[in-house]
């Protein structure tokens, strides 16, 4: 498995794997055939097409297990984004006429929220529910807009700013009472903690491929089995029609490799292990920087994402004064407008505060060590500025 660079080695710690991971050693070595002596068309009919397309079928049966789906639910897409669209485009297209209301938390990533202001254009009517002061969907006011008129509602299923858990399970049960459809972003969920789309009830599901060690470009979206949803992408037909073009098979086979391992790896406890050293570099922070803030400890949450900020610092003056660590903010924009972290501030931080948010996002091999040496390298920082 590759791993985040060795802080021995002088080499920047990795701690960004909620931003992409790399891909796995096991999954470069599937890949490779695919690329050179396997490179058929799977859906030619002579016998050497036949096995690169028994190829991208093992990869599909291998997607499924890992999301407990039937194996005909799953779709290969280019990642994430493009599930994302699919769905919310599709569902627009195919909606009763009376359902025009699609429903989104206040944290959804920018390819769901982009895509619903593309529809609100198109007459949609957007309504967005708030989360509460740890981060968590606000049910009550969920249940407030959902009648007749819903079409969609979409949560993420994690957080990627934060890391907190959202009631996907319950958001489904109470959407579907009202006969919408239900759709959930769970591209920073996968590999990370147990996903199973029949224990949440959802209609669709989105994965990103590079996020749990596959490459990018590559992704899936699950279709609950019964459910219709037209092509976003028309063409030769293939995958019964449900989305065109030419399965990129190394891409498929690579993601199929990154499900089994993750499967293997939720059974033999990633999860537990990756929690108990979030746990710990929390407390050292703590005790390091008692001034410093961290979010999402109220609720259930991802095991490999530790969110901070401490108060007069921006995010990315802080990690640009740590050149010791790899880490996400919570934006990219360094504008002296800016507000920060959408998700900070739908909890309803103050501003400067969000502009703080500083994500520590572990991999599957990182180590107590690597975990010192992002310690050391913050606190430093903060104690050299208020020196």
């Amino acid at each position: 498995m590759n791993r985040a660079p060795n802080p021995s080695s002088g080499i920047p710690v990795y701690l960004d794997f909620n931003a992409t991971t790399p891909v796995a050693p096991d999954v470069v070595t599937a890949m490779a055939p695919f690329w050179t002596d396997h490179f058929y068309n799977p859906s030619a009919a002579y016998p050497e097409a036949v096995t690169v397309h028994a190829a991208v079928d093992t990869a599909r049966a291998a997607v499924a297990t890992l999301l407990g789906a039937d194996v005909q639910s799953i779709v290969w897409t280019s990642g994430g984004t493009e599930s994302n669209n699919w769905v919310l485009h599709g569902i627009w297209r195919s909606r009763p006429f009376h359902r025009r209301r699609v429903v989104l938390s206040a944290i959804e990533h920018p390819a769901v929220t982009e895509t619903a202001a593309a529809l609100e254009s198109l007459g949609a009517e957007i309504v967005t529910i708030p989360v509460d002061s740890r981060g968590v969907l606000r049910l009550d006011v969920l249940d407030a807009v959902l009648d007749e008129q819903t079409a969609l509602v979409s949560v993420m299923l994690a957080n990627n700013e934060i890391g907190t858990l959202q009631p996907v399970a319950e958001v489904a049960r109470r959407a579907h009472a009202v006969g919408a459809w239900v759709h959930t972003d769970a591209a920073q969920a996968i590999g990370k903690i147990p996903v199973d789309v029949k224990t949440l009830g959802v209609d669709f599901l989105s994965v990103a491929g590079h996020k749990f060690y596959a490459p990018k470009g590559i992704g899936v979206l699950y279709i609950r089995p019964g459910v219709a949803l037209p092509p976003f992408l028309m063409g030769g037909g293939q995958q019964e029609g449900r989305r065109s073009g030419t399965e990129p098979v190394p891409l498929i086979v690579g993601l199929g490799k990154a499900a089994e391992l993750a499967h293997t790896g939720l059974q033999d406890g990633w999860p537990g292990r990756q929690a108990v050293l979030r746990d710990s570099l929390e407390s050292q922070l703590r005790e390091a920087s008692p001034a410093l803030v961290i979010f999402g400890t109220r609720a259930e949450r991802l095991p490999n994402t530790v969110a901070i900020a401490h108060p007069g610092w921006t995010g990315s003056t802080l990690l640009a004064a740590c050149p010791q660590i790899r880490a996400g903010t919570g934006s990219a924009c360094h504008h002296p407008d800016d507000t920060g972290s959408p998700t900070l501030r739908a909890m309803g931080m103050a501003p400067e505060l969000a502009r703080g948010l500083v994500r520590l996002s572990l991999g599957r091999e990182t180590t107590a060590e690597d975990l010192e040496v992002a310690v050391t390298a913050l606190t430093q920082a903060i104690q050299q500025r208020s020196t």
